[in-house]
């Protein structure tokens, strides 16, 4: 979990827990109507339950949504990084503190049948079902926890004692996934033995960066002189990753979002710097559409979907689907599914036709490629080759919207700028798509995608949704 993440997931908590507290709200209401109209005994000597009017409970609760939610806010309920301990002190307060203000504001509202059992009575449910609530959410993200197993991945510079203290914060800071890669070292520095592995020194960071996948480089060395770090800090920036300093002094490049932040547990105000698009509700939205899109997507094409498989697997010898390994987000590699639209040996007879390729770059195609199929001219001249990406899009590892995801083998020689077009999650459609496809060279291709990156909005995804599907149909820059 990323710390924009995190702050997304405090305030869901807070939305979470007013909910739980109607629910403890219509709980106590049930249970207290029951008990008045119930013929028992030994309850009545214990204590007196006239019968309830429900009805004028239920206007209470537009009183009590406001005085909930300042109540939890207040006595921070919505800090997830807590022992179960301190969290039910933190419920008990806040219940206790919203009880008080309860009975103020119904006196001054002259709420006169609201009875002091049914106050006591809503305390005691909304403290058990908030705790609850609380313990099964944090069960389900430690579940979802376990199937990431990549995670964010961070890696650290610097090797003392603010790098490991750094170190211990972060992994106490989410219920989620940080994974830690290792860290980098620097010059002059006393190394901690603690500080393993330790993956190679500030002036290999371009290096690693493209060798490895990782989505923040923090920077743990307070005190040490900012001119150092300089081409360390340009080459994260180049690459869209995202960065986080403890040098107040060093001021990161002009193009990049900065924010001041902190990691709870690490008494250090930190700055942030990044290139990518930080606002997590709306990709969290953007990731929603993208089920929904693909879901729906998957279920209004089945027809197609199964038409295709069929004319492949009659049409010649082979898988109906081409599974290919291409470079995700940051460089993470995962299997691209679609339908098959060349031959079997098509991989092995690409060195033969190199002299052909017909764009610039590391990118290869051919516009009468002699591997492809005629069924599958076919399907690549409607693009339906493409929509089994679909489940790919369904299962997290692409987007609807985002920069085409390049093969291992074509990142290896992109320049530094380039690499940034990686710093998002690949898309089935972008800006390329509608903006020319094969027509474009690649230098314009890698460009629109950054312009996709540094102008990001919901309303641009679903613009260039609209733009794809004429471009479909008219079989723009298809080949």
């Amino acid at each position: 979990m990323t710390r924009h993440q995190a702050v997304l997931f405090r305030q869901i908590l807070l939305v979470y827990d007013v909910l739980v507290c109607v629910g403890a709200f219509m709980a106590a209401l049930f249970i207290r109507r029951s008990l008045g109209t119930a013929d028992l005994p030994w309850l009545s000597r214990l204590v007196e339950l006239p019968p309830i009017i429900v009805a004028d409970y239920y206007q209470l609760i537009w009183l009590l949504l406001p005085i909930w939610a300042l109540s939890l806010y207040w006595t921070k309920t919505s800090d997830f990084r807590v022992s179960y301990g301190r969290m039910l002190v933190r419920y008990g307060r806040a219940v206790v503190g919203a009880a008080a203000a309860f009975i103020v504001v119904a006196f001054l509202e002259h709420a006169g049948f609201v009875a002091r059992s049914f106050v006591v009575l809503l305390a005691v449910v909304q403290v058990f079902a908030l705790f609850c609530g609380r313990v099964l959410l944090l069960k389900f993200a430690a579940a979802v926890r376990r199937t990431d197993v990549d995670g964010h991945r961070v890696l650290v510079v610097g090797c003392g004692e603010h790098a490991l203290d750094f170190v211990a914060a972060l992994k106490r800071s989410s219920p989620w996934n940080n994974r830690i890669l290792g860290h980098v070292t620097v010059a002059g520095e006393r190394i901690d033995p603690a500080a393993e592995p330790i993956i190679g020194n500030v002036e290999q960071l371009a290096d690693i960066l493209d060798r490895e996948p990782i989505d923040e480089v923090v920077f743990a060395v307070p005190g040490a002189d900012p001119e150092r770090f300089r081409a360390a800090l340009s080459a994260c920036d180049e690459r869209g990753v995202d960065v986080l300093l403890t040098m107040p002094s060093m001021m990161p490049p002009s193009g990049a979002r900065v924010e001041l932040t902190n990691v709870t547990g690490f008494d250090m105000p930190m700055l942030g710097m990044s290139r990518v698009p930080t606002s997590q509700g709306r990709l969290l939205v953007k990731r929603l559409l993208d089920i929904v899109g693909s879901a729906c997507g998957i279920l209004l094409a089945s027809p197609v979907l199964i038409a295709a498989a069929i004319a492949i697997k009659i049409s010649a010898p082979g898988p109906v689907f081409f599974r290919q390994v291409r470079a995700g987000r940051h460089g993470r590699k995962f299997t691209m599914i679609k339908f098959r639209s060349m031959v079997i040996d098509a991989e092995a007879q690409r060195a033969k036709l190199a002299h052909l390729n017909e764009m610039d770059g590391p990118v290869f195609k051919i516009k009468k490629d002699p591997r492809i199929t005629r069924v599958g001219r076919l399907l690549r001249s409607t693009s339906i080759d493409e929509l089994p990406q679909l489940f790919n899009v369904l299962f997290g590892d692409m987007s609807l919207v985002g920069p085409r995801p390049p093969l291992p083998s074509e990142v290896l020689q992109y320049e530094a700028w380039q690499r940034r077009r990686l710093s998002v999650k690949p898309g089935l459609t972008g800006l390329w798509q509608v903006s020319g496809r094969n027509h474009l060279d690649f230098d314009q291709w890698m460009a629109l995608d950054l312009k996709y990156i540094d102008t990001w909005s919901l309303w641009l995804d679903l613009k260039i949704i609209a733009l794809t599907i004429p471009a479909v149909l008219r079989g723009s820059g298809a080949s």
